[in-house]
């Protein structure tokens, strides 16, 4: 080929490439995606999630095990640990929360090999304590608790961010938060989400959507990244089925990635464009099948789309 062939065939439009090809980012997985499974049997769910092609997971608790303990089973199975999701205070027992020494949780966090905090959920202001009565469930428990939240409640949620960022940057770990339906809610005349967003440092806080639960609340995940460039640094990648009725109120049609309303190209254009490099598949309660044969076809679908 002559040089100026060459030259004319680099300078050549692209075509859609696969946009988790080898040269890409990896495909991770959520491990709460697996909780039971990783109870009865943890070196041979972690074994059977890096057979499907998974490279790097995300902590949602330890599985019962000591950091050290998950490590050596994490790199049995060719994992790498990339994040956690650390609760900010907690109505189940957890590992670790954001209110205990940030010394510890970065010790943790060397020893498991992850660089990034998630809080998973709003942490409620000291007038609404995060409080599961007997009988209630979860989701109830915190829909009534988003009902009495004012802005300035949530102007309070935004300023505790900072502060867990700022105590996190110190030893070297980077913070961030992911959202449910719920933040897609209004207060006022602002989105929940918007004003979080707006009234965080960018420098010490950043943000894990989760696309199932904001196309659950009637948003394009692709058009809200858009919106906000710069500010998301990682995905949730879940699908919502078309029967779901948009709402803010925590309800979801779960379907596997590919078989729902979210448009896949369009989605992971927009993170390529935002410069989103981390990804973690997580499939969504209630399960129709069991969890880890929607992991492996969630993992097919997104190593065959072409951006």
């Amino acid at each position: 080929m002559s040089g100026l062939a060459a030259l004319a065939a680099a300078c050549a439009p692209q075509g859609p490439r696969r946009f988790f090809a080898p040269s890409g980012p990896p495909v991770g997985v959520q491990l709460y995606s697996v909780a039971k499974e990783l109870a009865a049997d943890l070196d041979g769910t972690l074994a059977a999630l890096s057979a499907i092609g998974y490279r790097t997971v995300e902590l949602a608790g330890y599985a019962g095990k000591t950091p050290q303990e998950l490590r050596v089973s994490l790199d049995r199975a060719g994992l790498r640990c990339a994040s956690a999701h650390v609760p900010a205070k907690s109505f189940r027992p957890a590992p670790r929360t954001l209110d205990d020494d940030p010394g510890l949780l970065a010790e943790e966090a060397h020893i498991l090999g992850f660089d990034t905090v998630i809080m998973p959920l709003y942490i409620t202001p000291p007038r609404l304590p995060l409080k599961l009565e007997p009988g209630q469930d979860v989701k109830k428990m915190a829909n009534g608790i988003v009902a009495q939240m004012t802005a300035d409640d949530w102007r309070w949620v935004a300023d505790y961010m900072n502060r867990k960022g700022a105590a996190l940057k110190a030893f070297g770990l980077r913070f961030g938060f992911h959202n449910h339906s719920n933040e897609f809610g209004r207060v006022g005349d602002r989105v929940i989400l918007d004003l979080l967003i707006a009234e965080t440092d960018p420098a010490l806080v950043s943000f894990q959507l989760d696309c199932g639960w904001a196309a659950a609340a009637g948003v394009d995940p692709a058009d809200y990244i858009r919106r906000h460039n710069g500010r998301i640094s990682a995905l949730h990648l879940k699908d919502v089925a078309a029967t779901n009725t948009p709402n803010v109120l925590l309800d979801m049609d779960p379907a596997d990635i590919g078989r729902g309303i979210i448009e896949w190209p369009k989605l992971l254009a927009a993170a390529r464009t935002a410069g989103i490099d981390r990804f973690f598949v997580e499939q969504e309660a209630p399960y129709t099948r069991p969890a880890l044969d929607s992991l492996r076809d969630n993992f097919a679908y997104l190593a065959a789309v072409a951006v």
